[in-house]
């Protein structure tokens, strides 16, 4: 059985892995034979709108606490703002280095500002301000872009769902 940090750190290393290697694959890219012709400089497009992940890596102080005044109300809200819970663990496994956390959450949203809506909705906040003010734990989080063309899979429940 693999366990979920295995799996987590898998993805982002993949993620990690795979941005590299698009990186290296431009700057090994050979010039092209023929100058193109001079292009007045232009503003840099927007990012395509992709899906996001939103890492969150903390340790719980209050366990009793933090499940029945913050964690029991997410779920309404991550589904108001289109996230999806991919993991969640406080069974870590370190493989390397020396975790400062103890949990972690990994989640899937439409896209970056769907997560910041999320994150800047006045009902979380107020659950984040009561967490915080309660001193129910403490969390550090992160929000990143998945890759251009990289579509999330579904786990085999939510695709049978899907597909009705």
């Amino acid at each position: 059985m693999v366990k979920t940090t295995t799996v987590i750190v898998g993805a982002v290393c993949a993620f990690a892995g795979v941005a590299a290697g698009l990186g290296l694959a431009e700057i090994n890219r050979p010039a092209p034979a023929a100058e193109p012709a001079p292009v007045e400089a232009e503003a840099p497009a927007p990012a395509a709108s992709g899906a996001a992940y939103m890492v969150v890596m903390g340790t719980v102080h209050d366990r009793a606490s933090f499940g029945a005044n913050y964690v029991a109300h997410l779920a309404p809200l991550y589904e108001r703002h289109g996230g999806r819970y991919l993991a969640l663990t406080g069974n870590l496994e370190t493989l390397e280095g020396e975790l400062g956390f103890r949990s972690v959450v990994l989640s899937l949203w439409p896209d970056a500002q769907a997560a910041r809506d999320f994150w800047n909705d006045p009902e979380y906040r107020a659950l984040a301000e009561a967490r915080i003010a309660g001193g129910w734990g403490d969390f550090d989080v992160m929000l990143f872009d998945g890759l251009p063309g990289v579509v999330p899979v579904i786990a085999e429940g939510e695709a049978e769902e899907a597909g009705r």
